[in-house]
């Protein structure tokens, strides 16, 4: 799906796992605080456990980082917020959309190449009469979701991974917003979100200036056993709601959510989904379907799904080609 003529040292390598939703771990429960104390400790464990010196220095970064009032990340993308509050209170307009779309470029990009699909007969020819070909629902998915991507998922030189990691989210949204039947939802932002742990992991790993490297294996390793604990760390630093917090936890189990089990069950099917679709896509065999088909209580329409989730692939890839070349 994605070239990797630049490929970053650390940069997975691509897998044959029929299960990769299966190998990531889950948060514990507790307070932020014991979280973060737990996880600390664990870290700190694990430094003194390994006697590789660039895997050592990742978690000694990594550490740190945790620590920090904002884990060294960009803070949560305010227009996110905005038009979620917006939306709430059954205010928005082409105005306060406007205002928004203005404050990142890459939001800007996003309207004029959503409002100049081929469905229109003739391109807009104003920012407002492109926001005015796009519905409420569909404005507050591509302000959350792009905003989202061009101010959060950033790690230097890892373009690449970053972008294959957007790619999923993307899916994994889609697909759990119709699992649920709702354009606008927790479940579109919990799947958004749902990988989040993968950023700050991968920007401690980066970061080696001139030290030795971390074993990519090591760090591959790390981040399926831990972005939930991580990405739970990084939920509370920007204030998530219940529901985004749980999913980004628990996608991997969702039993073992404390609340919100609707959305986590959501998110954790729509993975499995996506995870399955890209390998189809590829065509790879995976054992999805006929886990989805074998798994109790679980019903809906599979076909249609699938059909969602090539469909959000597609057209993801799409735009994310025309947003490169535009940006070259």
């Amino acid at each position: 799906m994605f070239t990797d003529d630049d490929a970053h040292p650390l940069m997975p390598p691509v897998t044959d796992d029929p299960r990769p939703w299966e190998k990531g771990g889950i948060a514990q429960g507790g307070s932020w605080s014991e979280l973060l104390r737990t996880t600390g400790d664990m870290l700190q464990k694990l430094e003194q456990e390994t006697t590789h010196e660039g895997n050592r220095a990742f978690l000694v970064r990594l550490g740190k980082d945790i620590k920090e009032d904002d884990m060294r990340l960009p803070e949560f993308p305010r227009a996110a917020k905005h038009v979620d509050h917006l939306m709430k209170r059954d205010i928005a307009d082409a105005f306060k959309f406007g205002q928004l779309i203005e404050t990142d470029p890459a939001l800007e990009r996003s309207v004029w190449y959503h409002a100049n699909s081929v469905q229109f007969s003739r391109p807009a020819n104003s920012l407002r009469g492109a926001i005015a070909r796009l519905s409420q629902d569909q404005m507050w998915r591509l302000i959350t979701r792009v905003s989202i991507e061009s101010a959060v998922w950033h790690v230097p030189k890892m373009k690449t991974w970053v972008e294959q990691q957007t790619l999923h989210s993307v899916v994994v949204a889609e697909v759990a917003s119709s699992l649920v039947e709702e354009v606008r939802c927790p479940e579109y932002v919990a799947g958004l979100m749902h990988g989040i742990g993968k950023l700050p992991i991968y920007r401690a790993a980066v970061r080696t200036r001139r030290g030795p490297k971390p074993d990519a294996g090591y760090v591959q390793q790390f981040c399926k056993a831990m972005h939930p604990v991580i990405g739970v760390l990084v939920g509370r630093t920007w204030d998530l709601d219940g529901p985004i917090m749980q999913a980004i936890g628990h996608h991997n189990a969702p039993n073992t959510a404390q609340a919100h089990k609707r959305t986590v069950w959501m998110v954790h099917l729509a993975n499995i989904v996506a995870h399955t679709a890209a390998a189809e896509a590829e065509g790879i065999d995976t054992e999805g379907r006929e886990i989805l088909e074998k798994m109790p209580g679980v019903r809906f329409n599979m076909e249609a799904t699938f059909d969602v989730a090539h469909d959000a692939i597609s057209e993801a890839e799409a735009y994310q080609a025309a947003i490169n070349a535009e940006l070259e």
